[in-house]
C-alpha cells in the first residue's frame, strides 16, 4: 500500500451549531476549510493526482448506510504526491483559500478542495471515508477508516486501524 487516510477534522468548530431554522447552515468559507482528511504517501513509490478520489458513505435518515459512496474529492492537479508527503484535502473551493486559518493549513504538503459551498462528512451517522489511486503498475488500490457518530467539536481524529478516533472519542492522547 503506498496511500493512507491518516487523520481527518470531520468536525470544525461550529459546524453543528451554525444551523438556522431550516435546519440548513449558513457555511462561511474560513469554517469549510476546517473540514477536511489527510492522507499520506507511505510508500515508496509517487502517486499521480489525477489517478486519486476521495469518497465517503451515504447514510439514510436512520443512520443506516445506504451502500453509496458520494465523491468527496478527486485529483485534478497535474503533479505527483511523492513519498512521505501528506495531502490536506478540505471541503469548500479553491478560490477561497486564502481565507483558510493557519491551523488548518499547517502539516500538509499539498491542499486540495472538494469544491463545495457545503460540509460534506457526516457527523449525525459517523463516516466511512474511501481512497482510491492508481499505484506505479496501473492497479487499481484502495484504504479506507470511518469515525464514530458525532465526533468532538474541533477534534483532529487520528487514525489506529481502521477508526479514526482521539482523546475524548476512543482512544487516549499517546495513541
Amino acid at each position: 500500500m503506498s496511500l493512507q487516510i491518516i487523520q481527518a477534522k470531520p468536525n470544525p468548530a461550529g459546524k453543528d451549531s451554525n444551523k438556522d431554522q431550516n435546519g440548513s447552515i449558513p457555511n462561511r468559507p474560513e469554517q469549510l476549510f476546517g473540514e477536511w482528511v489527510d492522507v499520506k504517501n507511505i510508500g515508496n513509490d509517487e502517486v499521480h493526482f489525477p489517478t486519486m478520489q476521495v469518497r465517503h458513505a451515504l447514510f439514510d435518515e436512520t443512520c443506516q448506510a445506504t451502500g453509496e459512496l458520494e465523491l468527496y474529492w478527486i485529483g485534478v492537479n497535474a503533479n505527483f504526491l511523492k513519498p512521505g508527503q501528506v495531502l490536506r484535502i478540505h471541503a469548500g473551493r479553491r478560490e477561497d483559500a486564502h481565507q483558510m486559518s493557519s491551523e488548518d493549513q499547517a502539516g500538509a504538503d499539498w491542499h486540495g478542495y472538494a469544491e463545495s459551498d457545503n460540509f460534506i462528512l457526516n457527523n449525525r451517522c459517523g463516516d466511512k471515508i474511501v481512497l482510491s489511486w492508481q499505484d506505479a503498475v496501473n492497479q487499481i488500490c484502495q484504504d479506507w477508516a470511518c469515525y464514530a457518530p458525532y465526533p468532538p467539536e474541533d477534534l483532529i481524529l487520528k487514525r489506529s486501524g481502521n477508526l479514526l478516533a482521539g482523546a475524548g472519542a476512543g482512544l487516549s492522547p499517546d495513541q
